[in-house]
């Protein structure tokens, strides 16, 4: 019954909610103030206690199986502080009024504490309020962390250029992630199998047969070809395959080999755990670098994403002028 994922779309829905997007706007917008002691006055200290310190090393230890470096534990405290930021900003902006799976959760949290004496939803709201319940609550944090997030990332939208400009924007995203966009090269191919298991001790001089029979009649007959061939799961005729399909189909060795062959001609014999392979290469397509026109969707979705970081990371550099960080020592890692 509790709700505990918001949409964009719910979160923007109010026109309060359209006002605190401005704010929010023109809050990633202002210009990262430099650092000063009075800047850091702005907000109460955030302290990340040796208790925190110690579970979050722990956390990482369940994890990853291996205590954390003194620098990823930093990495790890900077986390927690940036969402200890977001958090107590999204309070500030009013983000937990309204929200119902919030409300859900304060009612949930009454009646398991008081049953029948919580009063009506009303009441019980007002006194969970009232008692605090929302402020250390993992789901209601977790809910405003994401909240403000998921502002910073219409912030983003909110500027997005339109038109020529868009376009240009996507082409200069394409080119400098080329390798995203590039088509790796493929391979149209076709081939003769002879099975180890079927021709035993004659498996080669039945191939090299076979293969003067085909270099007979040039260009392969599919037809003719499964006359010739066993059968092999993945198929006589591959179109447009990479190396990396050719991998699962046939292994490494294979693979390279076919990779080598020149096209418009019968290979030798070519080895692997299965047999022999006779292989005919007609096509090469060369790797090559799609069009923006072909790889658009993708390009706007990342980049989108690029600009969506850019926003958060802005913003917490702002968050960060703002609060003072105190950290306490981890005793139980010098024990």
């Amino acid at each position: 019954m509790t709700r505990t994922r918001t949409t964009i779309a719910s979160i923007l829905g109010a026109p309060a909610t359209h006002f605190l997007v401005l704010g929010m706007l023109l809050f990633v917008l202002a210009p990262v103030a430099p650092a000063r002691s009075t800047a850091k006055a702005k907000r109460e200290p955030i302290v990340i206690g040796s208790a925190r310190v110690s579970e979050l090393r722990d956390e990482y230890t369940r994890t990853f199986h291996k205590l954390p470096s003194a620098a990823e534990l930093d990495a790890l405290v900077e986390q927690a502080a940036d969402e200890e930021m977001l958090y107590r900003e999204a309070l500030l902006l009013g983000l937990d009024r309204g929200d119902r799976a919030i409300g859900w959760r304060i009612l949930d949290k009454m009646h398991f504490l008081f049953g029948e004496a919580a009063g009506s939803t009303a009441e019980a709201y007002e006194r969970g309020v009232a008692l605090g319940l929302k402020h250390d609550d993992t789901v209601v944090r977790s809910a405003l962390i994401t909240k403000m997030r998921l502002l910073g990332k219409a912030a983003s939208r909110s500027d997005e250029p339109t038109g020529d400009a868009l376009e240009r924007a996507l082409e200069d995203y394409r080119q400098r992630h080329r390798d995203e966009f590039t088509q790796a090269e493929q391979l149209s191919l076709t081939q003769v199998f002879l099975s180890t298991d079927q021709h035993g001790a004659a498996l080669r001089a039945d191939a090299d047969a076979i293969r003067a029979k085909l270099e007979a009649t040039g260009a392969p007959s599919l037809e003719a070809v499964r006359h010739l061939s066993d059968a092999f799961p993945a198929g006589l005729r591959l179109q447009h395959t990479t190396r990396a399909g050719l991998v699962k189909l046939f292994g490494e060795e294979l693979a390279d080999a076919m990779a080598r062959l020149e096209p418009g001609r019968w290979s030798e014999p070519l080895h692997s755990p299965f047999g022999l392979h006779l292989v005919f290469v007609e096509e090469r397509k060369a790797r090559e670098t799609m069009p923006l026109d072909e790889v658009r969707s993708s390009a706007l979705r990342g980049y989108r994403a690029e600009r969506h970081q850019a926003y958060l990371e802005r913003m917490t550099a702002q968050l960060r002028n703002a609060y003072e960080v105190r950290v306490e020592s981890d005793a139980s890692a010098a024990r």
